[in-house]
């Protein structure tokens, strides 16, 4: 989605600007976009740890868990070195918090439905769920410099970073709710972070 003429000529508006969340602030374009990351980078970071805080609290084998989240932990930094190089980062960043969302539903369906003995397909959901996870985690940092002239890119990425700071403080108390409550939680986290970035607007810079 591409800034109409008026968006444009405001956001290049940019003389004697110092940069600060005041300025940036008041252009729609990039208030629109700040608001927009802030959620999607909680949601990153609060799901990166309630995870493994998550894992450390089931009835599991929490070495095969552990060990996934680890692969999963490889798989995303190789995913992420393809996106970041040839692929869309806004559809990609959409593409992998939907991937969070049904990785935390099939953790929840195996939960309620599976009746079997071995805890490998279980295992397989939450590899899938933490690809999703740590893959958004990476392009939440990535994608940032596409949405903000470079004097707001601090004021930005602060921002972001100090209220995902403040959600992912959470993880630990969330992970001990009654089940299903936590999946539950982050698969509507999930949900919200999958549909927002389709608001987001790139910037075109010079």
């Amino acid at each position: 989605m591409d800034m109409n003429a008026a968006e444009l000529a405001e956001a290049k508006d940019e003389l004697n600007l110092k940069g600060n969340f005041t300025e940036l602030f008041r252009v729609k374009v990039y208030r629109r976009n700040l608001i927009i990351m802030m959620i999607v980078w909680s949601f990153s970071a609060f799901s990166f740890f309630l995870v493994p805080f998550y894992i450390a609290t089931i009835p599991s084998n929490i070495f095969l868990m552990s060990t996934c989240t680890a692969v999963a932990e490889i798989i995303a930094s190789v995913i992420c070195l393809t996106v970041t190089h040839n692929m869309d980062k806004k559809k990609s960043l959409i593409v992998f918090c939907a991937m969070s969302c049904l990785g935390t539903i099939g953790v929840m369906l195996f939960q309620w439905l599976y009746t079997g003995d071995s805890e490998i397909p279980e295992a397989a959901t939450y590899l899938i769920l933490y690809v999703g996870v740590v893959t958004a985690f990476d392009l939440v940092y990535v994608i940032v410099a596409d949405l903000f002239p470079t004097i707001f890119l601090g004021t930005a990425y602060g921002c972001c970073n100090i209220l995902g700071r403040a959600i992912a403080v959470l993880s630990p108390e969330v992970a001990r709710l009654e089940k299903p409550l936590p999946m539950l939680i982050l698969a509507i986290f999930a949900a919200i972070a999958t549909i927002l970035p389709f608001g987001l607007i790139k910037v075109k810079k010079e």
